[in-house]
């Protein structure tokens, strides 16, 4: 299990995970934005645009992108209820050979408490089980489960991104990049 540590800089957050380090550069202007940097020693840098939600209850998103010279594509489609809240989104894609599918739907929380999600899928070929938690106010976010057997727990606030990670490599800068998303 690698400890993860990173820090808000100018342009996004850097640190380390175990002794590899991170450093992701973002922008983030509302539905667009696009990340580029280093994750366990490889380049990483792509873009996402997510439809609007404004009249739209089924938007899609899309990331595409590179990760250590191999190409990622990953597209979601969410699923709203009339009030805004997740229904259930379906998330597809890869990066270069590994494949990357999963389910998103909520789980029970109060209503006055934070959103809570649980995801459930496989990336190349390992099962992913996920409860991501977002504080209401959108300060925090939290990624807690298992990726192929290994525990996995991740905070994010808007000055850091800590906790412990050992998955796949590919897929620590995806998880990272859809956390700070929300904050």
């Amino acid at each position: 299990m690698a400890d993860v540590k990173l820090v808000r800089t100018d342009e996004g957050f850097a640190g380390v995970v175990g002794d590899q380090p991170v450093e992701l550069l973002m922008k983030r202007p509302k539905s667009r934005g696009g990340v580029r940097g280093k994750s366990f020693g490889a380049q990483i840098g792509g873009y996402w645009r997510i439809e609007s939600n404004h009249k739209n209850l089924d938007p899609v998103g899309l990331f595409l992108g590179e990760y250590d010279g191999e190409p990622v594509h990953v597209r979601s489609e969410v699923h709203l209820t009339p009030h805004y809240a997740v229904r259930h989104a379906d998330v597809s894609g890869a990066v270069g050979e590994q494949e990357l599918k999963a389910r998103v739907v909520p789980v029970e929380a109060p209503a006055s408490g934070p959103t809570v999600v649980g995801v459930d899928g496989r990336f190349d070929g390992a099962a992913i089980t996920l409860f991501v938690t977002v504080k209401g106010d959108l300060s925090e976010a939290h990624i807690h489960g298992v990726i192929g057997g290994h525990s996995v727990s991740i905070d994010a606030t808007r000055s850091s991104v800590t906790g412990r990670y050992e998955g796949p490599a590919a897929l620590f800068p995806l998880l990272v990049s859809c956390l700070l998303f929300f904050i």
